[in-house]
Order: structure tokens, then C-alpha cells, then sequence
């Protein structure tokens, strides 16, 4: 009986140690710099110089987008520019032309991507690979 005992204490220390290595999982995660991080504008969604490609216009990061009065004459100028739109997949921007709209995506370098919908003129701009999309008015001001 003393024997049974030492072995069944044997055995249930070997499974509990089997078990504890069993559970333990490390886990590593790297990130790398040059990785693109997502922004965000707001402009206006129109239609680009071929069919189902989009550009938008007067576009301006949101951190940007803010109107605050500089100085005594209270005007700003504010720097636009005019972004070549490749929708990521389920992205639909025929619903939102004529628009003003917020997107988030990625900055791509002109002429960086080729799609379908790209032609050579939206190739000369740069291009913005948009993840999402949010109306903020319904028409462009």
C-alpha cells in the first residue's frame, strides 16, 4: 500500500508538470518601421477622368482640417491636394461622390499601385488606399 502511494504521488506530480508546460505559450510580436500607418482626411469624393475611379479633392489630414484665426485678419490658408482613391476590398465610393467625406487609409506613392480603375492621369497624384469611409455632409462647400 506505502508503494501505491509513492507511485500514484509519482505520477501525479509528473502529469502536473506535463500540464503546466502544456499551457504556457510565448508569445513574440515584432514591428517593423517602415510599416505605413493609417491617416485620416477629409475632402470631397468626385468622380476621376476614367469610369469607377475616384479621386478626393481639396483633401486635408483631419488633424489639419480645423479653421482657427491666425493673427488680426483672422484668415488661414490651408493646403489641399487632390488624392487618387483605391478602395480596399467592400469599400463602395460611387455612393458617396458629390460628398464630404472623411477617409482612413494608407498614402501610397504615386504611381505606386495598379488597378482596373487607375488611369494614367489619377497615376500622377498621389494615391490613397482608403480602409474606410465616413460622410460628413452632403455636399462638397
Amino acid at each position: 500500500m506505502g508503494r501505491r502511494i509513492g507511485m500514484f504521488a509519482i505520477v501525479l506530480g509528473c502529469a502536473v508538470a506535463l500540464h503546466a508546460q502544456d499551457t504556457t505559450t510565448t508569445t513574440r510580436t515584432e514591428a517593423k518601421s517602415d510599416v505605413a500607418k493609417s491617416v485620416t482626411y477629409s475632402g470631397c469624393v468626385q468622380s476621376g477622368a476614367e469610369p469607377r475611379s475616384f479621386v478626393l479633392a481639396k483633401g486635408v489630414p483631419v488633424s489639419q482640417a480645423k479653421t482657427t484665426e491666425v493673427g488680426t485678419s483672422g484668415t488661414t490658408t490651408t493646403v489641399t491636394t487632390t488624392y487618387a482613391l483605391v478602395p480596399a476590398e467592400k469599400i463602395e465610393l460611387q455612393p458617396e461622390v458629390g460628398h464630404k467625406v472623411e477617409v482612413t487609409g494608407i498614402m501610397l506613392p504615386a504611381g505606386d499601385i495598379k488597378t482596373e480603375t487607375t488611369t494614367k492621369a489619377d497615376n500622377a497624384m498621389p494615391q490613397f488606399r482608403v480602409l474606410s469611409i465616413k460622410k460628413v455632409a452632403d455636399t462638397c462647400s
